[in-house]
């Protein structure tokens, strides 16, 4: 009877804690939402008041209602612009524009008027404070991630512009096992978190970020081209919904297709032409130097509101010499070396140290470029003016 009841029990646990799960894991989102609170003229909250939310690119629409506390929210809405509206019989519908940031909440209040028969639009700045949540971060917007200069066009060098970020001036971690990654607020580089898209993009064996690694430790690596993002948001102190690291966690969002066909394209190149002369190059010579980086963009609508296609491309070829400033001995300087090495003559036995010299040697010693002692005192007067 006991062992029925024990069993009994283990089964309600099981499907109780599967009933709660789905709840928990919905508070992780690389997604934002809008929120915000109807009032009427008098400050008084409006309840049951229609909130209709419409991207104005992607065609996504959400509708929501307030609460009894004239609160309202829409969720899971992708990084984007969006007009939101709110009716209520006997008042003017209201309009703004919001735009949502990945992983964050947008806060848009409206104050009904009265009924005119008209629609009020309201455009307004985001406030300075977001009331909203009490995390420490900063979104790059895709503005940032396309005009800044970046080296390399690796996107993770933004992330030193979000207060509480060191990074090392030569781009490598603060550790000997990876590149690019950075400390915040005196957390190690492996303390970082990094999603794509929502889904886990973290080197497994070393923790730092697999995006744009090739690979560390042999891990296989994603290479995200800078016009393939959209925007990305860095938080410090975040919510315990995201888990895992303590350092910070780095949310990127991907472009996607709208209800227009856009695109973009690209091409940087560097030469030895707009280069300063070597140090180890003569006067009239410079190290080869060709850097080429290009790609480009495309995305637009398979299904006009409903369904959306993009892709993007990204290739860096590059050649790169290397000059050296050497002496070589003329042929007098060998005939000179050889004759004094077969006339040295050991003290002890007053006989020479050596009676012939190494065939392989001297077939070496022909390997050495030709020239005349007129070049070398010319590149030894040149190395002594430097």
């Amino acid at each position: 009877m006991k062992r029925a009841i024990s069993y009994s029990f283990q089964i309600f646990t099981l499907i109780s804690i599967l009933l709660v799960l789905p709840g928990l894991l919905a508070g992780q989102s690389f997604r934002g939402s809008i929120r915000g609170l109807v009032t009427d003229p008098s400050g008084a909250v409006v309840p049951n008041a229609k909130v209709t939310v419409k991207g104005t690119s992607n065609g996504i629409a959400r509708e929501a209602v307030s609460g009894p506390d004239g609160v309202y929210i829409a969720s899971e809405l992708p990084a984007a612009s969006y007009e939101v509206s709110v009716e209520f019989a006997g008042f003017v519908k209201a309009v703004q524009t919001a735009v949502v940031a990945v992983g964050r909440d947008t806060t848009v209040d409206f104050k009904l008027t009265l009924h005119g028969g008209e629609t009020v639009t309201v455009s307004a700045p985001p406030p300075l404070v977001d009331t909203a949540q009490d995390v420490l971060g900063e979104v790059v917007e895709q503005r940032l991630v396309t005009e800044l200069p970046l080296n390399g066009r690796d996107f993770g060098k933004l992330v030193a512009l979000t207060p509480g970020t060191t990074v090392d001036p030569s781009g490598v971690a603060g550790n000997q096992a990876g590149f690019g990654q950075f400390n915040i607020n005196g957390n190690r580089d492996r303390s970082n978190n990094y999603t794509l898209d929502g889904t886990d993009n973290n080197d497994p064996f070393l923790n730092n970020s697999a995006l744009n690694q090739v690979g560390i430790g042999g891990a296989p690596a994603s290479l995200l081209p800078i016009d393939a993002i959209q925007e990305f948001n860095l938080q410090s102190g975040f919510g315990a919904e995201y888990g895992r690291n303590s350092g910070s966690v780095v949310n990127i969002i991907t472009k996607s297709g709208t209800n227009q066909v856009h695109g973009s394209g690209f091409g940087f190149l560097r030469n030895s032409a707009l280069d300063a002369r070597n140090y180890f190059n003569t006067e009239s010579h410079k190290s080869v130097f060709q850097n080429s980086n290009f790609g480009g963009s495309v995305g637009g609508p398979v299904v006009k509101a409903k369904t959306y296609f993009f892709g993007a491309y990204e290739g860096e070829r590059e050649r790169v010499g290397s000059d050296f400033l050497l002496l070589v001995p003329t042929q007098n300087q060998i005939q000179e070396a050889e004759t004094a090495a077969l006339s040295a003559v050991n003290p002890n036995t007053e006989q020479p140290y050596l009676t012939s010299i190494n065939p392989g040697l001297l077939r070496i010693l022909s390997f050495y470029p030709q020239s005349t002692t007129g070049q070398i005192a010319d590149a030894v007067a040149r190395q002594k003016r430097r």
